[in-house]
């Protein structure tokens, strides 16, 4: 049976299923501590037969965990295939394909610092360019969103919830007043932090910035924890040069559900 995760002993279990889960462990664990006492969010997070954990939010699942062998897994099967179709679910993020009819998307590969390592910072930046450690976030938001409404918002809410928590930072490298290229970290466990949302405006791209400032927040991160963030496979070459390490995957799939 689908338990949502609605009492401080599910809240614990969801904990205990996702513990020492790469990237599960930060993401899935720092949305529900953030969000799962506010249905208003549009998160929601549930328990699964097995020892899977699941969140949701719009059209996108994340499940980390396995569903049981035998005729019980069979069950536990059916009876998510019809949540998520239920709820109209077109994207999986997960360890394995858990379920018949889900079409493989391109795999994120996920790299890593290990805690207490540093990189190489890359080349110098322009001199014209500052950084700040506490910038505003709506206009940071419109940076990494430039062209989506609903996007801006969500990412504004996740971020400045993060940051009044104690749980995210971002880091924003200005020219004048206005932010050219930000990376950030806003989901983060007691062994992992989680990396995201590194973006360059279009003027600014092809001079290192990304390299500078992603390696900056990295090395500042694994002082306390093990950094670790996703990517496309396009982008393999670019983070192997900067000296981070491809620890593993998450799948990717997707599913256009028939109209009855």
């Amino acid at each position: 049976m689908i338990q949502s995760v609605s009492t401080p002993e599910y809240r614990a279990e969801f904990a205990r299923r996702i513990r020492n889960k790469p990237y599960f462990e930060a993401t899935m664990g720092t949305h529900c501590a953030l969000f799962g006492e506010h249905p208003a969010s549009g998160w929601s997070f549930y328990l699964l037969p097995g020892t899977a954990a699941l969140a949701l939010r719009g059209g996108t699942a994340t499940l980390c965990g396995q569903l049981p062998a035998g005729e019980a897994g069979e069950d536990a099967a059916e009876e998510l295939q019809g949540f998520l179709r239920f709820i109209q679910v077109d994207r999986l993020l997960s360890e394995q394909q858990p379920l018949e009819g889900w079409q493989p998307a391109e795999s994120l590969l996920l790299w890593e610092l290990p805690q207490g390592n540093a990189l190489p910072l890359p080349a110098a930046l322009p001199a014209e360019l500052q950084l700040n450690k506490q910038p505003a976030m709506l206009p940071v938001s419109r940076l990494v969103f430039p062209d989506g409404k609903a996007e801006q918002e969500q990412f504004y809410s996740l971020a400045c919830t993060a940051i009044a928590h104690g749980i995210g930072c971002c880091r924003v490298l200005m020219y004048h007043h206005t932010p050219v290229c930000t990376v950030g970290c806003y989901e983060q466990s007691d062994g992992e932090a989680y990396m995201a949302a590194g973006v360059t405006a279009p003027e600014w791209r092809g001079r290192g910035l990304a390299g500078w400032l992603i390696v900056q927040l990295a090395n500042e991160l694994a002082a306390k924890r093990t950094v670790r963030f996703a990517s496309a496979p396009a982008l393999q070459p670019f983070y192997t040069r900067l000296g981070f390490l491809q620890s593993g995957t998450i799948q990717q799939y997707t599913r256009e559900w028939e109209k009855v």
